[in-house]
């Protein structure tokens, strides 16, 4: 389907523009934002000639007022100041609806005048009855073949010129007209973009002929909207009932309320909105993040519309505004806030301001990242697995190598990680896992051949997505002991095994010495294994090493110690200087121990000695926490061959009871550690 803007582009429907102006008075009074009391007298004829189609084939997302946008529409004679639309002309194409080509020369001298760039300006020639785009103008939705299309709905006013501005808007920019048989009006709708939308309960007044249910449902056939959320409004005061007069979607996370002091009649009310959406779970899975913006005189601040990376906000020309700046600032990282001053022939007012008199138009080949963020707190024992959904509603291929995860780990440089395409649409990446109590923060990329480049969220690293890293198992804190000096050989590391689950486990085996090296574990919080670490808890575990020499260096060798727990093992590693092990090799032992026989046994069990040099030598039982429990030999000796025989009791002649025990053989520079079961 072509989508193409003109400079000029009159549209001529006489029997419609003829049928819609016979219902209307031949003298009709200036139009305000509410009805006049003339049109009261014609609400009847609200929607009454509207035609509803099919809805648009599914499924489909409601493009966000925050999505990238291509134009603004706007009406002449104008409700705005020329400096916006000056602005809005930097940027975007400003579309100008005008009654004529007459209108459409004394408006292009107008912008001129004010230094507004023609060439992003094109015109929309119908009649129309007012200047509040937001309200009658276009919503934009894309398809399940990513092809963006126009929903329209009856204009909540009798204003038959206005109701068909989306109609022909629609023909104009070459797309897809959908007409969806519920009464209601820009300013009192907002959309997440990612199937939640929002309207005050005046969409349920406007329609008593459907159900709230029937309500709903038109939002999810025509929309894509799953959480059609209807709320109260908490204006007291006002008659407009819109929502944009008191709050605003700023992203799928994240919402803007007004707030005025106690003495305001709408205080209560709005506290309890801001507490109603603070409760709320957006679209990415956890509460609204709610931001408040000081309206003391009832300024309408949250009348302001984001058009791509500018949040054009009305100012009143009061102390206040400076105030309302800061407060966008802070909800919007990266956004450039500008304020304007309206006109004083059409001044903001606290029911009418900027947002009801500007209509973003949708960028029709918009590239979309549809990405659920990661959030809150994640397990550091995993990497981050990313999904994301990079829809081109230009219909130009994604570049294969263009999507990307950029993340930062505790605000230090970003470094990238490519997508892959798994099938169709879909992508995935990884962030790779990171330490506990880490801050991870994160924004996706990706181009395609149209030239269009999109990041996820929007403004990219300015605001990124982020999470932070904690332990979510039973995790040894902390998984790594050094050994670089001889006080820590001789005074000993501790690691702490923690349950950081929500339930009970068993932990059933410790390691009690080194494979390679001679570590070995000296003491434990706990006296017997197995032992129930319930949740919160900690088992703590000290370990020695025997050989200490002078002269530590900086280089390390690895071991590791291990437990077994009802969950599965889990490891230390062990980092030992190796100029603490120079006699670590067999032939530099003074003595070695050999394997005890019989093992398992019941009463009494030979253990094999070999001494190799005179020295002192101390063979030592203990239990699996290291406690010794007998010494059978500690003595100079003389080299050769010997047989230890224990007995099954301790230094007191007292039996032990069944279970694993350790014989520990130590000399002046080594150490070797052995298992041994005694059966009762």
């Amino acid at each position: 389907m072509k989508k193409l803007f003109f400079l000029f582009f009159p549209v001529i429907l006489a029997v419609t523009v003829a049928n819609a102006q016979d219902n209307l008075p031949l003298k009709r009074p200036a139009l305000m934002h509410e009805m006049t009391p003339d049109e009261l007298l014609h609400k009847a004829e609200i929607g009454k000639n509207f035609v509803e189609t099919a809805p648009p084939a599914g499924p489909m997302r409601n493009v966000a007022e925050f999505d990238r946008m291509q134009g603004a529409l706007v009406r002449y004679p104008f409700g705005i100041p020329l400096t916006l639309i000056k602005e809005m002309a930097a940027d975007v194409m400003v579309t100008t609806i005008v009654a004529s080509v007459a209108q459409q020369t004394t408006v292009i001298s107008q912008y001129l005048a004010a230094g507004v760039d023609t060439s992003h300006c094109n015109f929309l020639i119908a009649p129309s009855d007012s200047y509040w785009t937001r309200d009658y103008g276009p919503w934009f939705e894309s398809d399940s073949a990513s092809q963006v299309g126009i929903i329209d709905f009856p204009y909540n006013r009798p204003r038959p010129l206005d109701d068909e501005i989306p109609k022909l808007l629609a023909a104009m920019l070459g797309i897809s007209w959908y007409g969806m048989n519920v009464t209601t009006t820009g300013g009192n709708y907002m959309t997440d973009g990612f199937g939640l939308s929002s309207s005050t309960d005046l969409v349920w007044n406007e329609n008593p002929t459907q159900t709230h249910a029937q309500i709903a449902q038109k939002h999810a056939d025509y929309l894509g909207i799953s959480n059609y959320q209807v709320v109260p409004d908490p204006n007291i005061s006002t008659t407009i009932d819109h929502i944009d007069c008191w709050g605003k979607f700023l992203a799928p996370d994240k919402i803007l309320i007004r707030k005025v002091p106690s003495s305001n009649s709408s205080y209560t009310a709005l506290e309890s909105a801001a507490n109603y959406w603070a409760s709320q779970v957006c679209s990415y899975g956890y509460n609204y993040k709610v931001f408040r913006v000081m309206t003391p005189s009832d300024q309408p601040y949250s009348n302001s519309v984001i058009l791509n990376n500018k949040v054009l906000v009305p100012f009143m020309g009061s102390a206040w505004d400076d105030s309302a700046k800061a407060a966008y600032e802070a909800a919007m990282p990266g956004y450039s806030i500008k304020g304007f001053i309206g006109n004083p022939s059409t001044p903001w007012i606290s029911t009418d301001a900027l947002h009801c008199r500007v209509m973003g138009i949708a960028d029709l080949g918009l590239l979309y990242i549809k990405h659920v963020p990661i959030a809150a707190s994640q397990p550091c024992e995993t990497d981050y697995i990313i999904d994301a959904d990079i829809l081109a509603s230009s219909h130009q291929p994604v570049k294969y190598d263009s999507v990307l995860v950029f993340y930062s780990v505790n605000n230090g440089t970003y470094k990238t990680a490519h997508m892959s395409n798994t099938s169709g649409s879909h992508y995935k990446g990884v962030i790779p896992k990171q330490v506990a109590g880490s801050t991870v923060r994160y924004y996706l990329s990706a181009a395609d051949q149209s030239g269009r480049h999109a990041t996820a969220p929007f403004i990219g690293a300015a605001d990124p997505f982020q999470f932070h890293t904690i332990y979510t198992n039973l995790a040894p804190v902390p998984d790594t002991l050094w050994f670089i000096t001889v006080n820590d050989c001789m005074l000993g590391k501790i690691t702490q095994l923690h349950n950081y689950l929500n339930f009970a486990l068993s932990l059933n085996y410790v390691q009690q010495t080194g494979v390679h090296y001679p570590w070995f574990v000296d003491s434990m919080s706990v006296s017997s294994l197995p032992h129930v670490v319930n949740p919160g808890d900690s088992v703590a575990v000290r370990v020695k090493m025997h050989i200490v020499v002078k002269n530590p260096a900086n280089q390390f060798v690895v071991d590791s110690l291990h437990f077994t727990t009802s969950a599965g093992t889990y490891h230390v590693i062990l980092m030992i200087n190796p100029q603490l092990l120079n006699a670590v090799d067999q032939k530099s032992q003074l003595a070695e121990a050999g394997n005890n026989y019989p093992n398992p046994f019941s009463n009494e069990t030979d253990i094999p000695v070999e001494i190799r040099e005179r020295g002192p030598v101390t063979l030592e039982i203990t239990d699996t926490r290291g406690v010794k429990i007998r010494t059978l030999l500690s003595a100079v000796v003389d080299p050769g061959k010997r047989i230890l025989r224990w007995d099954g009791t301790d230094s007191y002649g007292n039996k032990l009871p069944g279970g694993l025990y350790l014989y520990r053989l130590v000399t002046g520079n080594s150490a070797e550690t052995k298992r041994m079961v005694l059966i009762r």
